[in-house]
């Protein structure tokens, strides 16, 4: 028992599964406790598009941090503790200003925890020589567990302010998460120059966050505004909402499985065209149903959208930036998609959803997805694998 807590695989494993665990309430669930103090779909999509924003500028800011921490992890305990404090002091507010700065402030913190505890997650799983689909996909199942679980008990208690008070001490509960994680120091010394903008060199990196980022901003959309749709549909729950992530969640696993063998034989670019194809079909059944059996059907094609844009981007990103940058280069992997994505995806999607509402956006949605796959699809076509192994 002993040998297996100090396996490299279980201690990150362990970490995903509290960060995703507390990210399934947060993503999921917030915009109920919004829409509870009778903010607009505009209003629910500033405070998103603020969340997403300031991660543009805090991201810099950990991943040059991370990059010189004698201890990431102890950054990364510092900064779940301190996203946990601000969350809990969100509760008292009920006035729209107040509460955009406060979880603005909020989310310079946690926007940041993904990228900062994968970038010690993957180096320590390459220094092991271990894959990382498996041990990612102990998150997606606590994802899909908890928001299940968790949105039976918001129809129990009726209390949308359970929402903030468990996603506090889900972030507390994380950072202790982060300090059983493998120990990992930043590998850049002190008085070196070195920053993010060097990544902008690679010119294959760029060209696959160009494919990202519109993908990326109609999951925006969807994170930011699904539930608040889901919930206007006749008969629908705030149990079925949850078994809604869970059929999402729990559709990742076939794909993490193989992810590492995937990433390999097809590279990340061939591997999102895959996404954009089902992205479209998606959103596309997302946008025409009124009917929530259907709705919650949708949520099986997440198993080729999300998850594989994500996981083969981050591999990409471990695969090619050089060690000193590479807390650096999954923070700038985040800044654009979920920064800058995001930021058009919830502001931008929250004014089209109040003057058109929401289904006519995800059908918009549907024909970004679709310009992706017909852009990109040939470009990536004609090449070798993208994976840092063997581009062109």
């Amino acid at each position: 028992m002993k040998k297996i807590l100090k396996d490299v695989s279980v201690k990150s494993a362990v970490f995903l599964m509290a960060y995703y665990i507390t990210n399934s309430v947060f993503q999921s669930f917030m915009a109920l406790y919004y829409k509870s103090l009778y903010f607009n779909d505009t209003q629910i999509g500033l405070i998103n598009a603020m969340i997403a924003m300031v991660s543009v500028f805090s991201m810099q800011f950990w991943g040059k941090m991370g990059d010189r921490a004698k201890s990431r992890n102890r950054l990364l305990f510092f900064m779940c503790i301190a996203a946990g404090v601000l969350m809990l002091c969100v509760r008292p507010i009920t006035s729209f200003v107040p509460l955009l700065v406060l979880v603005t402030v909020f989310a310079s913190f946690y926007t940041s925890l993904q990228p900062m505890g994968d970038s010690i997650v993957l180096e320590s799983l390459d220094r092991a020589k271990r894959p990382f689909g498996p041990v990612r996909m102990a998150g997606g199942l606590s994802f899909a567990v908890v928001a299940m679980l968790f949105g039976n008990v918001l129809d129990l208690i009726g209390d949308t302010a359970a929402i903030v008070y468990t996603v506090a001490l889900l972030c507390c509960l994380m950072a202790f998460a982060a300090l059983y994680l493998p120990p990992v120091a930043g590998a850049q010394k002190k008085g070196d120059k070195k920053n993010m903008l060097a990544l902008f060199k690679n010119k294959d990196l760029l060209i696959l966050f160009a494919f990202m980022v519109p993908m990326q901003i109609t999951l925006g959309y969807f994170y930011a505004f699904f539930s608040p749709h889901f919930m206007s549909l006749k008969n629908a729950t705030s149990g079925m909402l949850g078994w809604c992530y869970f059929i999402s969640a729990t559709s990742e696993v076939p794909f993490l499985l193989n992810a590492d063998r995937l990433f390999k034989k097809y590279g990340a670019g061939r591997l999102m065209c895959i996404s954009a194809l089902t992205l479209s079909v998606r959103w596309i059944l997302v946008g025409t149903t009124t009917n929530v059996y259907v709705a919650m059907l949708s949520q099986l094609l997440h198993f080729w959208g999300f998850i594989v844009i994500t996981v083969t981007t981050s591999k990409y990103v471990q695969a090619t930036v050089p060690e000193e940058l590479k807390a650096s280069g999954q923070l700038l992997l985040s800044v654009f998609g979920f920064g800058v994505a995001r930021v058009i995806g919830y502001f931008g999607g929250g004014l089209l959803s109040d003057m058109m509402g929401r289904n006519t956006v995800f059908l918009i949605c549907a024909g970004i997805t679709i310009s992706c796959l017909v852009i990109f699809t040939p470009y990536y076509m004609r090449r070798k694998p993208l994976n840092g192994e063997n581009e062109n």
